[in-house]
C-alpha cells in the first residue's frame, strides 16, 4: 500500500459544499489522476482512502457486501484502503462492522460463498450470519453518517491542496512528469486498450448501450413510483458516486 507524502488535491470551490460533493470532488480529482496513468505511489494515501471508503460505502450499500467483494476483485490492497479509511476518519463503528464481515465472508467455503453472492440456495448459518451484518450496515449509517464523516476528514487534510480547475491540471500534469516509466506506462495502456478493441468488447458495448439506457429509462419510471410510497432508509448518506477504478 501507498506509503507516498502528496497532498490531497481537492477543487477550492467545494470546500464549503455540501459533504457528497466535497467526496464527489475528491473522487473526479482521482480518477483523473488514474486516467494519466498515475499509480498508488504518485497520489495522496488519504485521497486513496478516502476513494475507497466511498467505493466500499457504495457497493455495500446498492448490493451488501457481496456487491463490494465481486466488484473489488482482489480485495486485498482495497480492504486495506478501507480500513485505514475507516480507522482515520473516526468512524469506530464502521470498522468494527467492516471488520466482523469480513471475517465471516472470508470464513465461507465455496459453496456458502456462492450462495451469498449469487442469491440462489438454501443460505446456511454462516450466510445468514454474513446476511445478518449487511442489515447492520445501513442501520449503523444513522450512528455513523460515512459521507459526513469522509468529506469532514478530507476538508481537514495537512497541506490540502485547494485548486482550481486549472491548478488542478497543472498538478496532474506535474506528476505524471516525475513518473520515470511513463513510457512504458503508455505502451502497456495502449496495448491493453489495443486488446481490448481486438475482442470485440469496444463494439459491443456501443452496440447495447442505447438498449441498456432504454431498459434504465423503463426501470428508472418504476423506482419513482414506487419511491414515492416508501421512506428513505438512509437519507442522512444518500450519496452515489461512480468509481472508475472499482
Amino acid at each position: 500500500m501507498s506509503t507516498n507524502q502528496h497532498p490531497v488535491v481537492l477543487p477550492a470551490e467545494v470546500l464549503e459544499a455540501p459533504d457528497d460533493e466535497v467526496v464527489d470532488a475528491n473522487i473526479d480529482v482521482v480518477n483523473a489522476m488514474y486516467s494519466e496513468l498515475l499509480g498508488e505511489e504518485e497520489i495522496a494515501v488519504n485521497a486513496l482512502r478516502s476513494y475507497y471508503v466511498d467505493f466500499y460505502f457504495t457497493e455495500v450499500l446498492d448490493g451488501g457486501f457481496a456487491q463490494y467483494a465481486v466488484s473489488a476483485g482482489d480485495r486485498e490492497e482495497i480492504d486495506g484502503y478501507v480500513r485505514d479509511g475507516l480507522r482515520e476518519m473516526g468512524a469506530a463503528k464502521h470498522l468494527e462492522l467492516f471488520d466482523a464481515i469480513v471475517a465471516a465472508f472470508d470464513a465461507l467455503d465455496d459453496n456458502d460463498e456462492e450462495i451469498y453472492i449469487v442469491g440462489d440456495g438454501e443460505p446456511t448459518d454462516a450466510v445468514k450470519a454474513v446476511e445478518d451484518l449487511d442489515e447492520r450496515f445501513e442501520e449503523l449509517l444513522a450512528v455513523e453518517d460515512l459521507v459526513a464523516l469522509n468529506a469532514a476528514w478530507l476538508r481537514t487534510q495537512e497541506g490540502l491542496l485547494a485548486l482550481d480547475d486549472d491548478g488542478i491540471e497543472d498538478e496532474i500534469a506535474r506528476r505524471v512528469g516525475l513518473i520515470p516509466d511513463l513510457e512504458e506506462r503508455r505502451a502497456e495502456a495502449a496495448e491493453l486498450e489495443e486488446g481490448l478493441d481486438d475482442e470485440g468488447f469496444g463494439d459491443a458495448y456501443d452496440d447495447d448501450f442505447d438498449d441498456l439506457d432504454d431498459a434504465e429509462d423503463a426501470d428508472d419510471a418504476e423506482d419513482a413510483d414506487d419511491a414515492e410510497n416508501k421512506d428513505d432508509a438512509h437519507a442522512p448518506a444518500e450519496h452515489a458516486p461512480e468509481n472508475a477504478a472499482k
